[in-house]
């Protein structure tokens, strides 16, 4: 008797089990073609960049001591930073600060503004995050994984920024001095946006300078960065949000920031693709495409 309840009791269950597997492979049926969908698209484009990254880029080993060269000569033009420093803490104008923005600001072509305008937003947070998500994870894509983190960490310059602006704590130029684009209440001193470039499009130029052979797209990306970087500095002062003694400032601290990611970089990717030996078994995931195949 306690037998046969037993049995009954199982079979109520067994059949209270059976729609949901049911509905589980039914649900699966129809996840398959929108799956398989997919894998037909985008897996091809995607080993389609891979590959092309893997066949441009240079070796691991070979782009350390190209990077030790650029990273010498940038310290070398950024050893006079402290003193600016020093000298920036107890002015409020450097000599020409107001004659330069006067004199850059005496340009009124419409397309002139609008260039300076676009020029300066990728600086502002609604555009900056998403375009570092979108470069970082490209670099992720294509594999260059130890690339894409430090592309991640170039925004933390916005950390030594904050901390300056409290320190120095220099006001803003006002309408009274020159034209003023639009009003910022955070301080002046260093310029936020010539960091925040100095080190995203920056490491964006180092990298594309030293892991990839030259090509036209590669020359393109560098020019393109390259200019954001020469140009976000005239536009801060053109829009009336800096002094140039601010924007210099960015120049120099977000130079300096710059210098210390790419040394710990270096001695990052120096041990990723050692000289002599082997990659060390923890950070082979890390490792540029085609280099697995080079250490075999």
């Amino acid at each position: 008797m306690y037998d046969g309840g037993k049995k009954h009791m199982r079979k109520q269950k067994e059949q209270a089990a059976q729609p949901s597997v049911n509905s589980s492979t039914q649900a699966g049926e129809n996840a398959s073609p929108i799956a398989a969908t997919l894998e037909q698209n985008v897996k091809p484009v995607v080993n389609e960049a891979q590959y092309l990254a893997a066949v441009t880029s240079v070796s691991g080993r070979k782009a350390v001591p190209r990077g030790a060269i650029i990273l010498a000569f940038y310290f070398w033009l950024l050893s006079g930073a402290v003193l600016f420093s020093w000298i920036a803490r107890r002015t409020q104008f450097f000599p020409g600060d107001r004659r330069i923005a006067r004199a850059l600001q005496k340009q009124k072509s419409p397309w002139f503004r609008r260039f300076m305008i676009a020029v300066s937003e990728p600086g502002f947070a609604r555009v900056s995050f998403p375009l570092t998500t979108a470069i970082v994870g490209v670099f992720w894509l294509l594999r260059f994984r130890l690339e894409a983190i430090f592309l991640a960490l170039s925004n933390t310059s916005s950390l030594l920024n904050i901390l300056i602006k409290k320190l120095i704590k220099r006001p803003r130029p006002t309408k009274e001095l020159v034209t003023v684009e639009r009003v910022l209440k955070q301080p002046s001193f260093p310029s936020g946006h010539v960091m925040h470039y100095m080190n995203l499009f920056g490491m964006l130029t180092y990298f594309l300078a030293t892991n990839w052979r030259s090509g036209r797209l590669r020359n393109i990306l560098i020019t393109v960065c390259v200019s954001l970087i020469a140009l976000v500095g005239p536009s801060r002062i053109y829009l009336g949000a800096h002094w140039p003694s601010d924007v210099m400032a960015g120049y120099v601290y977000g130079g300096l920031w710059f210098g210390g990611l790419m040394a710990l970089y270096l001695r990052v990717k120096a041990w990723i693709h050692p000289a002599k030996g082997k990659t060390p078994e923890a950070m082979k995931p890390l490792q540029q495409p085609g280099d697995n195949e080079e250490e075999e």
